[in-house]
This record gives structure tokens, C-alpha cells and sequence, in this order.
């Protein structure tokens, strides 16, 4: 099983633009179960608390740089979390997807 980092490297999305896979990623993600939507959403909580728990206990200056670097850090880190989680819902994505287009 391969990881994704990007919605670039999926082989089914190859064909759709960058906004065309970021709703086919909403649509999967939103056909995912409640109880994998809650493993996906603490799989990106319980990291991110710590980093900003030591972002409070930074000092001066540095708090800002580490406010930040959470800040640019955030999204780098969650969208590979949301894509690797809705991975089995990607082909009913892009059929509800193509359906919709269709209309």
C-alpha cells in the first residue's frame, strides 16, 4: 500500500485538475464512516496538541517563529492524514463526482 502525500501522485485522479481532486477528496472523505472519520480526525489532533502545547511554552521571539511554523506546518501535515484515510472511497468519489459533471 503506497502512501500519498499529494492528490497529485494518485494514479485514479490523473486525469482531473487541482480543484477537480480536491472535490473528489471532499466527496471521499465525506463517504467515509463515522468511525474512521473519528480515527482520521485524532490521528491529526493528538500530534498537532503537542506541537502547540510547545508552542506555548516557547519564550520571546521564538514563539512567533514557532506560531508560524505551525501554522505553515499544519496543512503539510494533516492533507496526507485526509488523503491516505479516504483511499478506499476515491473510485465512489469519482463516480458520484463524474455523475454530477454529467448533469
Amino acid at each position: 500500500m503506497a502512501l500519498y502525500f499529494s492528490s497529485r501522485k494518485i494514479p485514479q485522479l490523473d486525469s482531473y485538475s487541482f480543484t477537480e481532486r480536491a472535490m473528489i477528496l471532499s466527496i471521499a472523505q465525506e463517504k467515509m464512516p463515522v468511525p474512521r472519520r473519528l480515527i482520521c480526525n485524532l490521528a491529526k489532533l493528538v500530534p498537532i496538541c503537542v506541537i502547540f502545547f510547545l508552542v506555548v511554552e516557547a519564550e520571546g521571539w521564538w514563539k512567533l517563529l514557532a506560531l508560524l511554523a505551525a501554522g505553515i506546518g499544519y496543512p503539510l501535515f494533516t492533507q496526507p492524514i485526509n488523503i491516505n484515510m479516504s483511499m478506499p472511497y476515491i473510485d465512489k468519489a469519482i463516480k458520484q463526482f463524474e455523475a454530477q459533471r454529467s448533469q
